[in-house]
């Protein structure tokens, strides 16, 4: 997919339209395009050419996706670096993604000094001058690597995704395939860095979106914005539904225009899922499945299923026509529907590797099929429903736990508001279930253990409860559990 040709295209058709809305200033189509030129032109003359890598390593601005473009106009490869990243963890990623040009407004000295494969630092686009104008040729070849993104790590190392040009049709083509297409007004509560940041830039590209930025999510602001400037659409963290349902009556009416939620970078429980749809009939949450690895979302629950399908513990949706899924058992066969096993996927949205790690590509990639490294299972009529991550099983006593069931029943206490269930060795039972929860208001650990043996068998139990006052997360909102070990 040609991004910035799309972008290009779609700029001189929707010119006086506003692209950008950003701390209530407005930038055109017309005036984005032409500042996306001006970058363009500017990285070309640092020797920015078609293969050639950009870190962009910025807070959420219009400058963010103008880069974006102007790389992509370029035939360049992009490798955005999260805003909330240490010194320290944004020279890792340079260094081994083996950048060459770097923007960024955050101080200069130390990445330089430690980052040899970077030539030139940019910053102040907002402030660049380039007389040169004109169009940018657009990208090279379609398998050439468009993004490099480097994983959350929540359970385990970072690793640099490789999404290729032709990757990049797949998000928005899956989500028109299930009705959800022509946006006209976007809020964005997430970091571009994030895939789901990225898809912003996809949607304006293809349909002209405007995009009303925000640096971070912040109820209040979110609300504030969505009225004033009536936005259809919003990607947020999942605390994004928990929010809204705290909103007064009066501020429902602020409401009126917003006709999409999605909740993007971890699970939201049914609970609150179903309670959002009643108090906002009005308002489609869209639910799905997808990783980096696989250009997400791949699999979307329908807007028209029926609630009680809606509601279910785990789902996820149904794929689109070009992904095939498959769940397969420990030796790699095939498993009947209801039954758990690892899921599978494979088309032509799965990524082209991880970069420079051959070894950790050819783990996840066998035959063509992405081993997702989700267990699940598949309905008889085709639903995706997920039971939690491989690594997250815990072995207890010689059996099989899912840290995602036992998470799911503790979050339905009304005194806890998040939990994380990880293992803690043992030498009796190899070992034991630990939950990590943070509270809306006081409570002990025997009201959590009672509450669990009304609704878990006795194995399922948490033998170890820790209260903290937060968890460590994300910037996409998912919880660290690699910083909980």
């Amino acid at each position: 997919m040609d991004v910035y040709k799309q972008f290009s295209q779609i700029a001189k058709e929707k010119a006086a339209k506003p692209a950008f809305i950003f701390k209530e200033e407005v930038i055109t189509f017309a005036q984005a395009l032409e500042k996306v030129n001006q970058i363009g032109h500017a990285l070309e003359r640092l020797g920015l050419k078609q293969g050639e890598k950009l870190a962009i390593w910025l807070p959420n601005c219009p400058e963010y996706i103008m880069a974006y473009l102007a790389a992509f106009g370029l035939g360049a490869t992009v490798i955005p670096i999260d805003i909330m990243a240490t010194k320290d963890e944004a020279i890792k990623i340079l260094n081994h993604a083996k950048a060459s040009i770097l923007i960024t407004d955050n101080e200069t000295a130390k990445i330089k000094k430690e980052t040899p494969s970077i030539k030139h630092i940019m910053s102040n686009l907002e402030k660049l001058t380039i007389d040169d104008k004109t169009e940018l040729r657009g990208m090279g070849n379609e398998e050439d690597v468009a993004l490099i993104i480097y994983t959350s790590g929540t359970t385990g190392q970072q690793k640099g995704v490789m999404l290729t040009y032709k990757n990049l049709e797949f998000p928005v083509k899956t989500l028109g395939y299930f009705g959800l297409k022509d946006f006209k007004t976007i809020l964005c509560a997430i970091p571009f860095s994030h895939e789901a940041g990225s898809l912003h830039t996809l949607f304006q590209a293809t349909m002209g979106s405007t995009i009303v930025i925000i640096e971070r999510f912040i109820p209040g602001r979110c609300l504030k914005y969505i009225e004033k400037y009536q936005v259809e659409l919003i990607f947020a963290p999942p605390a994004i539904l928990e929010a809204l349902l705290k909103v007064t009556e009066k501020e429902i009416i602020s409401l009126k225009s917003l006709k999409y939620v999605c909740p993007f970078g971890a699970p939201c429980h049914p609970r609150v899922f179903q309670a959002f749809m009643k108090k906002f009939p009005h308002i489609n949450v869209i639910t799905g499945y997808g990783l980096t690895e696989s250009t997400a979302p791949n699999i979307i629950l329908p807007l028209d299923a029926p609630m009680e399908i809606r509601v279910k513990k785990g789902i996820l949706g149904k794929p689109a026509p070009w992904v095939k899924v498959k769940i397969v058992d420990d030796r790699g066969n095939e498993l009947p529907p209801g039954e758990i096993g690892e899921v599978l996927l494979k088309g032509p949205f799965v990524m082209k590797g991880y970069y420079n790690e051959p070894q950790l590509t050819k783990e996840v990639i066998k035959d063509g099929w992405l081993c997702t490294g989700d267990l699940g299972y598949l309905d008889e009529e085709g639903y995706l429903y997920i039971a939690g991550r491989k690594k997250e099983v815990i072995i207890t006593g010689g059996l099989t736990v899912y840290a995602n069931e036992v998470e799911f029943v503790i979050s339905e206490h009304p005194k806890v508001k998040e939990v994380a269930v990880i293992s803690t060795p043992d030498k009796l039972r190899g070992e034991l279930i630990k939950a990590i929860i943070t509270l809306k208001e006081p409570c002990s650990p025997q009201e959590i253990l009672s509450y669990c043996r009304q609704k878990l068998a006795s194995y399922k139990l948490p033998r170890v409860i820790e209260f903290r006052p937060k968890l460590p997360k994300t910037s996409s909102g998912k919880i660290k559990k690699s910083e909980l070990i």
